[in-house]
């Protein structure tokens, strides 16, 4: 089967006066791998967890993350090593309110950790 795999983003920002416009990509892709897995967690401050991401669910992997956060309130962090090694890898931010979106390389584990305070997080990921 063909085109099982539907992508789409839009970014749009004001103020001030400035702006960039409304803009939508759109992509779908063929999807070779079967598995796919969606759930929430709760990202705590205290040590970097890994996400509950099912083993099943491996190889390349398009991953999106929301932050169930207010506007304003704490944000998460993500890497690609655990314990000591959790703040050199940290490869992006997910802002209270905010997204994350990316293709996750084959044996990669993604790490979270919260800022000041737990966030609750809604995460989607299927094999590419």
């Amino acid at each position: 089967m063909a085109d099982e795999i539907q992508i789409q983003t839009k970014l749009y920002a004001a103020k001030g006066g400035a702006y960039i416009g409304s803009h939508t990509n759109s992509v779908t892709l063929d999807m070779a791998g079967t598995h796919m897995a969606s759930g929430t967690q709760a990202i705590g401050t205290g040590s970097d967890e890994a996400l509950d991401v099912p083993a099943d669910v491996s190889g390349l992997r398009w991953l999106e993350i929301k932050s169930m956060e207010a506007e304003g309130g704490n944000y998460i962090e993500l890497a690609t090593a655990t314990g000591g090694s959790f703040s050199a890898a940290v490869f992006a931010r997910v802002p209270a309110a905010g997204l994350f979106f990316g293709c996750i390389p084959s044996g990669t584990t993604i790490y979270a950790k919260a800022n000041t305070g737990a966030v609750n997080i809604d995460w989607r990921t299927v094999q590419v």
